[in-house]
């Protein structure tokens, strides 16, 4: 197999009475398969792919998010290969006789070649949850994938750690937001890729059932029950237009055997013109755009706050850019300073002495050697 990444939805459904398999996908990096739940009909599922995409069907490591049986059914099936889960987990699942290798959230540990941070998730709604219970982002090939279904919310989780995720995969109950089912909700999923700057975005799981709570509002202008695979899609496609998002993120309604791969991209091949976009290894989004020869807008973005300004008299030297202030009758306005250093953008942004921000932005090799070749070909 090659050496990049990709990753198989084994399962999508909630309760599987039939024919399927609950939620389950498989990470694949060079030889190593890495199973994330393994719920009712995944093993099934898992020896599909196996023949339809020709990997190994027994997985070099097992992640488990809870012990929940729609979560763990099916790991009898794959005895004697490590299972990573937290204690609480662990304990609940002590009449398996898996091979257990306990994990604590907000710590990492690798399974090679794959380096992954459990993050402590609180799935309690009506129901008292499950204690231990965590979501996982993993990393592997120099991509960052996050693994989050039967969650309600994030305990003490690290903003920076979801951070421009490559791919998001979200379990969902319902599309309005009802925390009785302690799971979030579609509308909510839309938050989170927007915080965490997940451009691609599966939603792994949904019933709709609640939401037929809320036909009982007459104020109520969301969907009032459960919806189709292809409804949800059209609902999702539809939010994204409505909100300007179209293009920026994609969220798809998974199907069972779907495979996600890193799209490639050709932004290395020819001139990169005059607008640049670089997305940070944590939290921001950086845009510069030459106007003129003369003038320059600089764009910094979290998931909470935007900085965007003018700037005059653009000049660089070596790698580093350099402005001058915008002058009007009653004001002068700030100047930027910014500086690639390998791998970290160095900025500064100052009107006199009061600095607007100062910061050292890593971002990706590939990053800086492209917005060192901006900087190149446009002052």
């Amino acid at each position: 197999m090659a050496d990049s990444i990709s990753v198989r939805i084994n399962g999508v459904l909630g309760d599987v009475k039939g024919a399927g398999a609950n939620t389950s996908i498989s990470i694949f990096h060079g030889n190593s398969h890495l199973l994330v739940d393994a719920g009712h009909g995944v093993a099934a599922s898992v020896k599909k792919g196996a023949a339809d995409l020709g990997y190994d069907e027994r997985p070099d490591a097992i992640l488990v998010t809870h012990a929940e049986q729609a979560h763990v059914a099916d790991l009898p099936a794959f005895s004697g290969i490590p299972v990573y889960c937290t204690a609480e987990c662990a304990g609940q699942l002590k009449d398996l006789q898996a091979k257990i290798t306990t994990i604590t959230p907000g710590q990492q540990f690798e399974a090679s070649p794959f380096s992954i941070t459990p993050v402590a998730a609180d799935n309690a709604g009506d129901d008292p949850g499950f204690p231990g219970s965590v979501i996982y982002v993993i990393k592997a090939g120099g991509k960052k994938v996050v693994a989050g279904w039967d969650f309600l919310k994030l305990e003490s989780a690290d903003p920076n750690l979801f951070w421009n995720p490559d791919l998001a995969l979200l379990g969902t109950e319902t599309y309005n937001i009802h925390p009785s089912t302690g799971m979030i909700s579609v509308s909510e999923a839309y938050e989170l890729v927007r915080r965490w700057n997940a451009k691609d975005c599966y939603i792994l799981h949904y019933s709709g059932e609640k939401d037929s709570e809320d036909a009982k509002n007459q104020w109520h202008r969301g969907p009032d029950k459960p919806l189709s695979p292809d409804e949800l899609q059209t609902a999702i496609n539809d939010h994204l237009r409505v909100m300007g998002q179209e293009g920026k993120f994609s969220i798809k309604v998974a199907r069972e055997g779907q495979v996600w791969r890193p799209s490639e991209s050709a932004a290395d091949e020819g001139p990169i013109g005059k607008t640049i976009e670089i997305e940070a290894l944590e939290k921001y989004v950086i845009l510069i755009e030459k106007l003129s020869d003369s003038k320059v807008t600089f764009s910094l973005e979290d998931s909470v706050n935007r900085l965007a300004l003018e700037f005059i008299n653009p000049r660089r030297e070596g790698d580093a850019l350099h402005t001058s202030a915008v002058k009007s009758m009653m004001m002068k306005g700030p100047e930027l300073h910014l500086a690639v250093s390998g791998a970290t953008v160095k900025v500064e942004i100052a009107k006199g002495k009061k600095p607007l921000f100062a910061g050292d932005i890593p971002v990706s090799e590939r990053d800086a050697k492209r917005l060192t070749r901006y900087l190149h070909e446009n002052f």
